[in-house]
Formats: C-alpha cells, sequence, structure tokens
C-alpha cells in the first residue's frame, strides 16, 4: 500500500461546541465504516483504513485510506463524499427502487457494471477521472447496504439537537481537501432516512416445491417442502387446491411436487442483507410425482394467461421495430 488520501468527516455542533456523545460518535463511525468498505470491496479497489487523532472545530474525524494507486484511490474518495451527502431523488418508492435493485436481472446488469468499472479504475487516466467518478455513483447510489447504513447514519443523527450539519471531504495525502466540502443541513437529514426496510415480493412463476408436510386440515398451519435444496415452510393460498386437498380428492406420496406460483416475501435487516420473511403459494399449476402429472384448472388458466401476455408483448416489439 504506497498512495495515501482520506476522508474528513465534520460535526458542526451548536454553540462551537468540540466534543459530542461517545456512544452516537461510535454508532456514526460504524455505521461510515461500513459505507467506505462496501464501496471498496465493489469496485475491487484494496484499501487500510485508519483513524486518525480528532480535531476540533466543531468535531472532524479523519480517516486515512492507503491504496495501491493514487489515481484509484482519489476516485474512490470522491466516490465515497459524493454517497453520504447526496439526498436520493426517489420518483418511485422507497420499496419499488430498493426491490429493482434485487431482481436477478438487475444483479447480473450490476455485476456486468461493476466488471466495468473495476476495468476502467484499473485503467485509469486523469482525462477519464471525472467519467469514471460519476458511473460509480450512478451505479452505488442505489445499492441496497450503502442506502440501509447511509440511512442508519442520519437517523443516529436526526435527534440530537446539537448536531447542526455534517460535512465531509475527501482528502489527498497531505490530509487536505482536494475538492470543496459536501455539507448536509440538520433540516435535511430526514431526506435520507428510509420509512421503510420492505420489499416488493419476489414472484417465482414456475417454482417446483416437493412436499414434505401438507396441511390436511383446516387452520392457519404452514406447509413444509423443500424448494431450492432448502426446507421451507409456505402458506397455500390457492383456494380451490386446498379444497382438493381437505376432501381427500388429491393425495400425497413421497416424492410428490407442486408446480406453482411463488412469491417470496423480504426485507431489508439493519445492515442491508436480504432477509426472507415468508413463502406465499398463489397458485398451483400442477401436481408431479413419478407415476403421473395432475394440471389443475386453475393451472390451465394461469399458463392461458402467461401465453396472452407473452404474444401481447411480442406484437408490441414487433409494432416498434416496424416503426
Amino acid at each position: 500500500m504506497t498512495s495515501v488520501g482520506g476522508i474528513e468527516l465534520h460535526y458542526y455542533l451548536e454553540d462551537g461546541e468540540h466534543s459530542m456523545d461517545a456512544v452516537l460518535r461510535n454508532r456514526c463511525e460504524a455505521e461510515l465504516l461500513a459505507i467506505f468498505q462496501e464501496v471498496a470491496f465493489t469496485l475491487g479497489l484494496p484499501v487500510q483504513i485508519d483513524a486518525q487523532a480528532l480535531a476540533e472545530g466543531g468535531l472532524r474525524e479523519i480517516w486515512t485510506w492507503a491504496g495501491e494507486n493514487s489515481g484509484q484511490l482519489s476516485i474512490v474518495l470522491s466516490v465515497v463524499a459524493i454517497l453520504v451527502s447526496l439526498a436520493p431523488q426517489i420518483y418511485e418508492s422507497e420499496e419499488e427502487a430498493l426491490s429493482k435493485e434485487l431482481t436477478e436481472l438487475s444483479i447480473e446488469e450490476k455485476r456486468l457494471q461493476i466488471e466495468k468499472l473495476r476495468q476502467e479504475l484499473r485503467e485509469i487516466e486523469s482525462r477519464t477521472e471525472n467519467a469514471t467518478r460519476d458511473n460509480a455513483v450512478h451505479l452505488l447510489k442505489k445499492e441496497p447496504k450503502i442506502v440501509v447504513r447511509r440511512s442508519n447514519f442520519y437517523k443516529n443523527l436526526s435527534d440530537r439537537d446539537d448536531v447542526e450539519s455534517i460535512g465531509i471531504s475527501p482528502l489527498d495525502k497531505n490530509l487536505k481537501p482536494f475538492s470543496p466540502e459536501r455539507n448536509v443541513p440538520k433540516e435535511r437529514f430526514h431526506d435520507f432516512i428510509l420509512t421503510s426496510h420492505s420489499i416488493k415480493p419476489l414472484i417465482i412463476e414456475n417454482a417446483n416445491i416437493e412436499v414434505v408436510s401438507p396441511v390436511l386440515r383446516e387452520g392457519r398451519y404452514k406447509w413444509k417442502g423443500i424448494y431450492d435444496e432448502q426446507v421451507i415452510g409456505f402458506t397455500m393460498q390457492d383456494a380451490a387446491f386446498q379444497h382438493q386437498v381437505l376432501r381427500e380428492e388429491i393425495t400425497f406420496q413421497h416424492g410428490t411436487f407442486l408446480e406453482c406460483v411463488l412469491n417470496v416475501f423480504r426485507k431489508l435487516d439493519e445492515v442491508g442483507e436480504v432477509e426472507i420473511t415468508g413463502y406465499v403459494v398463489t397458485t398451483v399449476i400442477r401436481k408431479y410425482d413419478e407415476r403421473q402429472s395432475i394440471e389443475t384448472p386453475q393451472g390451465k388458466s394461469y399458463k392461458h394467461a402467461q401465453k396472452l401476455r407473452a404474444s401481447q408483448s411480442d406484437l408490441f416489439r414487433d409494432g416498434i421495430q416496424e416503426i
């Protein structure tokens, strides 16, 4: 690690004070360090982050970063300063915005974008630094782990009357700011705080669940099955199928599977990790085992609706091409 830079966080305190609650400061530091590490890890930049002695003038915390390339390091420091101070501009609900980040398509797209950014960082030139920085900010500004950690940071500070604003600056090797401080006044703290950690359900249209324990009586009981090599408990919301089971029109044996529409309910935990909160089967398409396969009436209707949606989508695409 040869190149050195840093990040300075400046707490502007009421009446020019230069001390603050130690527990609060440590909680804030933990959230910021998590953001620093997530940005560096995502961009593939190995860094060592060390804390420096606190400076006064309000209260200033300085973290020195040591990396292998000064150009890469300055970009990542700028990205961190922008992400911590860039208020989300959400034109859709937080739930929708975070959910889009966690679809399989978006995850794959992001993986490719990250690889491209890492390549840009490896081949960085002065004339491309701003473009690479902006690309990184655009890629990471909705990253759930960063959004949640940043929300925690501002939530910690929002109820403190003595904190008037915070400022964040990227520092050069002499620990001097190399771009203007980005300041966030107290009245804007709430812009960064998530009102919900929920995510829209993930809908799996052709899930296959091996039935371990069906529910054979009325009541709010959960079925048990094996999905994606894991034992899960799930709620059966296909009323027609459940009634057939209760009337003993459908039986089960070892190796019975349900092909179904499965809703996976999720939320983000306090560190931005995805946590599954429940599974719900909304439509059973067919029940099958090694001897037979039985398609349900609702399954036939569902497949028919799928085909109609697919054909309408094809017509729409063809119409655009003709135009």
